[in-house]
């Protein structure tokens, strides 16, 4: 399984379409589409299809380079989120506190589908890259259509609208999965 520093964990599991996260590319303006294989852009019926399993983010400027790696997996069809669910649910107990614990341990325990998010290392490699906002308004509206929770690793778990939810203790040793 791949390591994934973003996850979103939704507790709906109604479908959310490619076209939803494309449209949002379109109204921030970023020089970016997804693909759903290797090499190429998505078709509509792509687009459209709310069953998809993994999409590339591409951004398109100054050259062509994949950004992120988004992956949707669904509790019960696929064994990498229940694994997810499981190893976020154990390393709560490493947690002290009480109340962001409890909620999120009843959004883990109600998650649907679980959307894990790898940062390529076009990414990676260049912490001004215009990506970085749109990784934040993509996980955002996951969470938002999803009615879910958003896990960064190093910081922790918050809701749609960013706001901290439990922190990621200093010396936590959860793997992300």
């Amino acid at each position: 399984m791949s390591d994934y520093p973003l996850i979103v964990f939704a507790t709906s599991s109604a479908p959310v379409p490619l076209a939803a996260l494309y449209d949002l590319l379109v109204t921030e303006g970023a020089p970016a589409n997804f693909g759903v294989d290797i090499a190429g852009e998505a078709t509509e019926e792509e687009l459209n299809d709310p069953n998809w399993e993994a999409a590339f983010l591409r951004w398109l400027e100054p050259e062509i380079h994949d950004v992120l790696l988004i992956e949707r997996m669904v509790r019960a069809e696929d064994e990498d989120a229940d694994l997810l669910v499981g190893t976020h649910s154990a390393g709560l107990l490493l947690s002290t506190d009480t109340a962001g614990r409890m909620i999120v341990a009843d959004a883990l325990m109600r998650t649907q589908v679980v959307y894990g998010v790898q940062i390529l290392p076009a990414m990676i490699a260049d912490e001004d890259h215009g990506a970085w906002e749109i990784l934040d308004a993509l996980a955002s509206l996951l969470a938002r259509a999803g009615e879910g929770l958003v896990y960064a690793e190093a910081e922790g778990y918050c809701d749609a609208d960013g706001e901290l939810m439990l922190a990621e203790d200093e010396g936590d040793e959860r793997v992300s999965g």
